[in-house]
């Protein structure tokens, strides 16, 4: 049927907030029933200023003062439009 279409809203171009987070994942060197690695997944709100050179850093003091093995990070960024 022609003519039953929804208005189309327009999309704010602004961005109203920017959050930033770090989330690492953890082996903890278990492994299941299965025999595969058990790992945490942690996630860090940062500064929205941080840079990945930043976190990086801070990725690497956290892995030398943990007992778990970093596997992965990923810096995750939000905006608020």
């Amino acid at each position: 049927m022609e003519g039953l279409r929804s208005p189309q809203k327009k999309i704010r171009q602004e961005v109203f907030s920017v959050e930033k987070a770090l989330r690492i994942l953890w082996a903890t060197g278990e492994v299941d029933e299965n025999g595969d690695p058990v790992t945490r997944r942690q996630t860090i709100s940062v500064s929205p200023n941080a840079t990945a050179q930043d976190l990086a850093n801070a990725v690497n003091a956290l892995d030398s003062l943990t007992n778990h093995t970093y596997v992965s990070a990923q810096l995750v960024t939000y905006e608020t439009i």
